[in-house]
């Protein structure tokens, strides 16, 4: 197929707004994911400091494995954004290149249109948040469990 130069120059476009947003949407979601794991850790942590929350072994385990499964789920899905992001990088930058904003006077006389490139990965910072919110949960169930017998735990029994 052979394409004009006005058709590359749209096929790129389009390539590059479609990343963009997809970055964005990414970025949104992982805002979203990281805020809900975060918020249901606080609410749950605040409630088992109150006197209230009646609590046993059996009633500490199940929470711990019921968070341990939101905290694995929650990870995956930042590592798996994590990754794709870098993809979308990627591809933006190739578009990018094949636009010529990496070549000195392709735009300006003495200048390429982007700077060289930085990395900076933040997607790792909301990992070691989610296994930060689950040790810290841990400690709370703990904590409210130093004053019962182990041998009060009765599973299913």
């Amino acid at each position: 197929m052979k394409l004009t130069q006005e058709q590359k120059f749209e096929a790129l476009k389009m390539r590059y707004v479609d990343h963009v947003e997809l970055l964005r949407t990414m970025t949104k979601l992982d805002l979203e994911i990281f805020g809900g794991y975060m918020t249901i850790q606080l609410a749950l942590g605040s409630f088992f400091l109150t006197k209230k929350a009646i609590f046993g072994w059996s009633t500490a385990f199940g929470m711990l494995i019921l968070d341990a499964a939101l905290a694995v789920i929650a990870w995956v899905l930042l590592r798996n954004n994590a990754l794709r992001r870098k993809e979308a990088i990627v591809t933006l930058k190739n578009v990018m290149t094949a636009m010529g904003f990496y070549q000195e006077g392709a735009y300006l006389a003495d200048k390429a249109i982007n700077e060289p490139e930085k990395v900076r990965l933040w997607g790792p910072w909301y990992q070691i948040g989610v296994l930060v919110g689950y040790i810290g949960l841990a400690l709370i169930v703990r904590d409210k469990l130093g004053h019962i017998p182990i041998s009060s735990i009765h599973f299913l029994w």
